[in-house]
């Protein structure tokens, strides 16, 4: 038997010897079978060994079959609290983990929706900012262009009318 297969063998034979009946019954008998075929007598020799040794303290075919048939409705009632512990494992562990998995896939999906809308928020709040860059360029240009214009107009203006000055106060005494 494998290490998983000893520990469930182990934990049934606990289960028959907490339930096991008053007297020499079917377990009693077992283990003296087992006991006497360890020792290297054929398995039919062993048996009537061990039914006579049981026979001598109240032992008979009938208890023997009875109470064999009682062991096996006790390893019954294991299989039933296992398969309900198991099943408990189960829904803890499989059933709630991919319950758990399946809303965090949503929540992730819902994320990545909000990460992409975000990200062309982003996109067009660049586009806005290289947008007024441009106008804000275009603004400065202008004004630029405008300012030397007007100063070289003003110049042009303003050295007219000082040759004018210069003109009458020449002219006119």
């Amino acid at each position: 038997m494998s290490g998983t297969n000893n520990r469930f063998a182990n934990a049934l034979m606990k289960a028959l010897e907490k339930r096991n009946l008053e007297g020499f019954d079917y377990l009693e008998f077992k283990q003296s079978v087992g006991r006497l075929t360890d020792i290297g007598m054929d398995l039919d020799t062993a048996i009537n060994s061990a039914f006579i040794t049981g026979s001598s303290v109240g032992l008979t075919k009938e208890k023997l079959i009875k109470t064999a048939g009682y062991y096996a409705e006790v390893l019954q009632d294991e299989k039933a609290q296992f398969m309900r512990s198991l099943e408990k494992h189960l829904v803890d562990n499989v059933e709630g983990k991919a319950k758990q998995t399946g809303e965090l896939k949503k929540k992730i999906a819902n994320w990545e929706t909000k990460i992409e809308q975000l990200r062309q928020q982003v996109e067009a709040a660049r586009q806005q900012i290289d947008a007024a860059d441009a106008q804000i360029q275009a603004a400065r240009t202008k004004a630029e262009e405008n300012q030397k214009g007007f100063e070289e107009a003003l110049e042009v203006i303003t050295t007219t009318i000082n040759q004018d000055l210069d003109n009458i106060r020449r002219v006119i005494s």
